[in-house]
């Protein structure tokens, strides 16, 4: 005897228990709220609409299924579409009559379904309902990306029953446009009517619900969920499915473990090989810094946050590692960007800060970096000021008035991981903001010993020469950034230049210097064409050059005015000193300060002063008396005010400084008492003139000079050393030697065009 197998109590529509456990998840949810709330469900009228996201997912109660092909036999006698329909199995009428393609297509049973929903509609709700109770013992046995992600976020969040359910319906209505819609449709007499029914399909208390969908609430603050609105304003149930537009792209995505799944909020910060060594130009901060985190963790302290800010390049980023490092914190970075390679905008940053809180608040030894914070900070204008203020609805009491700053100022004060805030441009931060962090630190360019330090580490592994390290330490703009883009950027084009590595990274620099606006500061030094010697130089000074000279050596500072006709050696004694005392020279005109702009001079000196303190430099201000005239002739106020900011940094400056001036009468009286050394610089004595032309004009050999070339020499009174360079620049332009005589003519040439000569022979003399 054959056993035969009972058949099935429903009959499935085509594809159903393969389709995407999405589709079948979002047709479970809404069949649920329906046929929990059969009385806000007219089934005449509403079938279609309800149709649009479940008719693919039906399960056919087999006499239900029977009662209607008995209908579909009387009504389609005759037409093609319906030719040997009676003759069919359940299963195999389904498959032919029940696809879903809307209810106008003629060959399915959906386009007669109408008619008979109207005469039977206890019909269509039993199918609901057999459906329903498939797809709940079907989803029963499987488990989704989504829902596996939403535990995991909860293991790491702390969620409840009511937030990860929440989680889920908004993820699945961003998933699903239909569901939207039919959520729209769901209309609700008051918001504590849509938490009961969201309560009731979920099975978790309904205070659960009304707390996680609170504006202001744990999921809005963490970005979970955004755009609340408030209760008045909620009127259907799409009001409250405001899952984050960037959270279901997460959900939906695979992780091997929940670390992975963290990484997308925040990440370990790659480490760094650098060391304390490597800042020791600011080693005091970096030991408070390590004493602060270190302090902070152990003791559990929040509210600590420091502030690196800076120009690009110079470090930061890498100093907040080696900090963390040698507190013994792991040190996490807040994502800048999505899985994809998008930049996240302030609002998404803010909400990756607030997750990694919670992420890392039960983690022993780790602190956070929050690299690039200007896009964070409002302007009010930005969506993360808008945000800020959302939030704070829920957290300003009965009033709900709280500002923006007044959210962010309570995030830096009760953060409960130390945060290393980082930013390049510290002005776009309110100082309401900057005063709420434990300590600030500016990092600038290293100077000179450190950046020389810091980039033969860098090129410890190229192939250059000690001296190319010497040559880019003496660039004082240069980060340990920029040279190591130069450096990739030589070995992928190694060959194409016939100097080899060096002309590259050279050549690198040198175009990412004028696209930066730094060329200036690159520039080459002022070419020497005569031979310098002190004893050349006719002075009037109290004290010997070579004991003031060794004056500065020693103590490091000082101020100098040399003032005297031009050509007599100003500049030459700067460039002298500073190779005596072995600093570079920062040489700075009247046109590197002055600007257009009112106060931006005024700036400028105040930065020229910062920069040769740092480079530990000697500075040289050239033509000096445009800064320095005397205020009683001032004729503007933003000319007393330049002269007041150049003596305040003549003051403050603790280096060497050097003014050059042909208009010494012309200085005020306040500047010159700021001057350690005035030396007056005179025109050539007899003897000078004649010691320099036999070095110049003879090559060194005194017989060569005749009487009668001594006596053309001492006639030349007023004759400087600009003047026998200016003939040197003569011969080197022509490409040929001047003899003697000719070099001798040439001097009196020079002489002759100066202004006092020319005077002098204006009125008859000689």
């Amino acid at each position: 005897m054959v056993k035969r197998h009972a058949e099935p109590r429903v009959v499935l529509s085509p594809g159903l228990a393969d389709s995407p456990v999405l589709d079948r998840m979002c047709s479970h949810f809404v069949l649920t709220l329906t046929l929990r709330h059969a009385g806000r469900f007219n089934v005449r009228r509403d079938w279609s609409s309800l149709l649009s996201l479940v008719g693919r997912h039906l399960a056919w109660p087999q006499p239900a299924l029977a009662r209607l092909r008995q209908f579909l036999a009387r009504r389609c006698v005759g037409n093609e579409h319906w030719k040997g329909h009676e003759a069919l199995s359940d299963a195999a009428f389904v498959e032919r009559h029940g696809v879903w393609r809307g209810p106008y297509e003629e060959g399915t049973l959906f386009f007669y379904l109408d008619e008979y929903i109207k005469d039977a509609p206890k019909e269509f709700l039993s199918v609901l309902t057999a459906t329903c109770e498939w797809l709940d013992g079907n989803l029963k046995k499987e488990s989704t990306l989504v829902q596996k992600n939403i535990d995991a976020l909860a293991g790491l969040l702390q969620l409840n029953a009511a937030e990860r359910a929440l989680l889920l319906y908004g993820t699945l209505a961003r998933y699903q446009r239909e569901l939207r819609g039919l959520l729209v449709e769901f209309k609700v007499a008051n918001a504590q009517e849509a938490y009961a029914v969201l309560a009731d399909v979920a099975g978790v208390d309904e205070r659960e619900v009304a707390e996680a969908l609170r504006a202001g609430s744990r999921l809005e603050r963490i970005g979970m969920v955004e755009n609340l609105i408030s209760e008045h304003n909620i009127t259907d149930l799409a009001d409250l499915m405001k899952v984050s537009d960037q959270l279901p792209p997460v959900l939906m995505r695979e992780y091997r473990d929940r670390n992975e799944l963290m990484a997308v909020f925040t990440r370990p910060a790659a480490r760094t090989e650098l060391t304390l060594a490597d800042f020791a130009y600011v080693a005091e901060d970096t030991e408070v810094l390590v004493a602060l985190l270190r302090n902070a963790v152990a003791r559990h302290e929040p509210g600590v946050n420091v502030l690196l800010y800076g120009p690009p390049g110079t470090g930061k980023t890498e100093l907040a590692k080696v900090v963390a490092q040698a507190a013994g914190l792991e040190l996490y970075e807040v994502e800048y960007a999505d899985r994809d390679g998008n930049s996240l905008s302030g609002r998404d940053r803010y909400r990756s800060l607030q997750i990694s809180h919670v992420f890392l608040k039960g983690s022993p030894n780790v602190a956070l970096l929050f690299d690039e914070v200007e896009d964070v900070f409002p302007p009010l204008s930005t969506d993360t000021a808008q945000l800020m203020a959302r939030l704070d609805v829920g957290d300003g009491g009965p009033s709900g008035s709280v500002s923006g700053k007044a959210w962010v100022n309570q995030i830096l004060e009760s953060n409960p991981v130390p945060v290393i805030w980082i930013t390049n441009r510290i002005e776009q931060i309110d100082p309401a903001f900057r005063r709420r962090f434990q300590y600030h630190l500016e990092l600038k360019s290293p100077p000179p010993g450190a950046r020389e330090a810091m980039i033969a580490k860098v090129l410890a592994e190229v192939p250059v020469s000690a001296e190319f390290v010497g040559r880019m330490a003496a660039r004082k703009s240069l980060t340990p950034a920029q040279i190591r883009t130069a450096v990739r950027f030589a070995r992928l084009t190694d060959g194409a230049h016939p100097g080899g590595l060096e002309a590259l990274i050279e050549r690198q620099l040198a175009h990412a210097d004028r696209a930066l606006g730094t060329a200036a500061a690159s520039s080459p030094a002022r070419p020497v064409v005569t031979r310098y010697a002190l004893d050349l130089l006719h002075l009037e000074t109290r004290f010997a050059l070579p004991r003031v000279i060794e004056a500065l050596r020693r103590k490091g500072h000082g101020t100098l005015c040399f003032f005297g006709p031009p050509g007599t050696g100003k500049t030459a004694l700067a460039e002298h000193i500073a190779q005596e005392v072995q600093r570079p020279l920062m040489v700075r005109q009247a046109s590197d300060l002055v600007s257009k702009f009112v106060g931006e001079t005024e700036q400028n000196m105040a930065r020229m002063f910062e920069e040769a303190e740092t480079e530990e430099a000697v500075l040289l201000l050239d033509e000096a008396d445009s800064f320095l005239r005397s205020r009683r002739r001032a004729e503007r106020h933003y000319e007393v005010s330049e002269v007041n900011e150049m003596l305040q940094g003549m003051e403050r400056f603790r280096g060497i400084f050097i003014c050059t001036t042909n208009l010494f009468e012309d200085i005020d009286e306040a500047a010159l008492r700021r001057f350690t050394f005035k030396i007056r610089f005179l025109p050539l004595t007899a003897s000078q003139r004649e010691r320099m032309f036999v070095a110049e004009a003879l090559q060194g050999d005194a017989s060569e000079l005749s009487e009668e070339r001594r006596s053309r020499l001492a006639k030349l009174e007023g004759l400087a050393l600009g003047d026998f360079a200016a003939v040197r620049r003569q011969e080197e332009l022509l490409g040929e030697r001047l003899d003697a005589d000719e070099f001798l003519s040439q001097l009196e040439s020079e002489y002759r065009v100066k202004p006092e000569v020319r005077e002098r022979r204006a009125i008859g003399f000689r």
